[in-house]
């Protein structure tokens, strides 16, 4: 079987956000895609999926090669999107897919910011990502007919906006500009990991073995602003809330490093976490690679307007967009 003869797909963390995402993806009416969504043993989240004949579920022990490798059998491509904490299975995973011989594609655990940036390891946010990687790279040599994509969508605004999680604030009607404000940004709507993920998987000959870029929109704090006065969203005048970055970057590595000493596990939640996260987009330099638009896959992006028009129903709290 040839690299793109890709029809049975395992997803690793399917009931989770970007899992979700991507599984909607795949079983849409024009995929030709059959889905294996994999559960974690002793995991409690819902099961968020209707019953579809291309879609059946399972449940797997990450600590376990042999149930990773029945998971694996007769299928052709494996997705990693499950949380950053699981990534510290990847060896076994890789191992696994290896031993696999039907694998042909892995889509690694990326769907963020650029994790193949040259600094993003001083983020530390990035770390589980970057070992998962390095672990990838020294086995999947093992097997030349294996390939994998890391797919880098940006902040994903859509999500964050409704839960006061974005730089806007539907709220307060404020939009917060971190130092000069100047920093573009390439960021994308939620449903990027299956539109990217169907890309990927429908022609893995145009990915093989490379990060690729994709997102909706690159923008500024500024041109944010200047933009959701000027198309009247809400009404109501957009203001500015101006957070200087000095010290961000020591403070929050302080804040990770004492996190770490008190065992924490929550990184995701956590105030370092947010705060490297943050520093990471809005360094004014670009020294993270937030501004990808020169990579930006081709046939994805949106319009000013139509970017505008996404904007205000986020606002509007229109949960169509």
């Amino acid at each position: 079987m040839s690299n793109n003869d890709i029809r049975n797909i395992v997803i690793l963390g399917a009931t989770g956000p970007i899992g979700i995402e991507i599984t909607k993806a795949l079983l849409a009416t024009d995929s030709p895609f059959e889905v294996t969504a994999v559960r974690r043993k002793n995991a409690s989240t819902l099961w968020p999926f209707p019953p579809n004949p291309r879609l059946q579920e399972i449940t797997v022990d990450y600590t376990s090669t042999a149930s990773l490798k029945q998971a694996f059998f007769n299928q052709h491509a494996i997705i990693e999107a499950f949380n950053p904490s699981t990534a510290i299975h990847q060896e076994r995973i890789i191992q696994a897919a290896i031993e696999t011989p039907t694998i042909k594609h892995i889509i690694t655990p990326d769907f963020s910011s650029d994790t193949f940036h040259q600094n993003a390891g001083e983020l530390l946010i990035f770390q589980p990502k970057i070992k998962a990687q390095h672990v990838l790279d020294a086995l999947a040599s093992q097997r030349d007919d294996l390939h994998w994509t890391a797919i880098i969508t940006g902040p994903f605004f859509d999500w964050a906006i409704p839960q006061n999680l974005f730089w806007i604030s539907p709220t307060t009607h404020k939009v917060t500009i971190f130092g000069s404000g100047n920093q573009h940004i390439s960021m994308s709507k939620l449903d990027m990991v299956g539109r990217a993920t169907l890309a990927v998987l429908k022609t893995p000959e145009n990915y093989l073995d490379r990060p690729a870029y994709f997102a909706d929109y690159t923008i500024s704090s500024n041109e944010l602003l200047s933009l959701l006065n000027e198309s009247h969203i809400d009404e109501q005048p957009w203001t500015a809330n101006t957070t200087a970055l000095d010290g961000w970057l020591s403070t929050a590595t302080q804040l990770w490093e004492k996190d770490t000493a008190d065992g924490v596990e929550d990184r995701l939640n956590s105030t370092a976490y947010r705060m490297l996260g943050t520093y990471g987009l809005f360094d004014e330099r670009n020294r993270y690679g937030a501004d990808f638009s020169d990579r930006v896959e081709t046939g994805f992006g949106i319009g000013r307007e139509e970017f505008a028009e996404v904007l205000r129903g986020l606002v509007d709290g229109d949960e169509a967009v």
